[in-house]
């Protein structure tokens, strides 16, 4: 069984890396640790309902660097849906901390395991609503 604890750090960490991308200077490096944990067939459903391939969020994403400076995401209320040995899924709030203020979204995220993905698991699927 996918080890809970594992999972909790992932969703952080994945977090941490999206956020130090977006809000400090030259941090490809937490773009590539992103991109990296994502499944080849990953795909999401972003708050305007479209769904976006792994390819195109991470088109979008490279030239998004530094675009919020100071940003910061805190991953709260972590609902963990359900684990197995192959796969987890987790509900939480994001809690952007944007330069024009606070937004928050609340995500339910699939992951599968793969023992060469950090802690084990990848990002197959992430279902994205604005929480007003």
């Amino acid at each position: 069984m996918i080890d809970q604890d594992s999972l909790v750090a992932e969703i952080r960490t994945l977090h941490d890396d999206l956020a130090l991308w977006l809000g400090t200077p030259d941090a490809r490096d937490a773009l590539a640790r992103f991109g990296d944990q994502l499944h080849r067939e990953f795909s999401m459903v972003v708050m305007q309902g479209a769904v976006v391939a792994r390819d195109q969020l991470l088109a979008g994403l490279n030239g998004a660097g530094h675009s919020m400076p100071g940003l910061t995401i805190d991953i709260v209320d972590i609902d963990v849906l359900h684990r197995a040995d192959d796969c987890a899924v987790a509900r939480f709030r994001e809690i952007h901390h944007r330069p024009d203020g606070p937004a928050a979204r609340l995500t339910t995220g699939l992951l599968v395991a793969d023992a060469a993905a950090r802690n084990g698991l990848r990002w197959r699927s992430v279902h994205e609503t604005a929480v007003l």
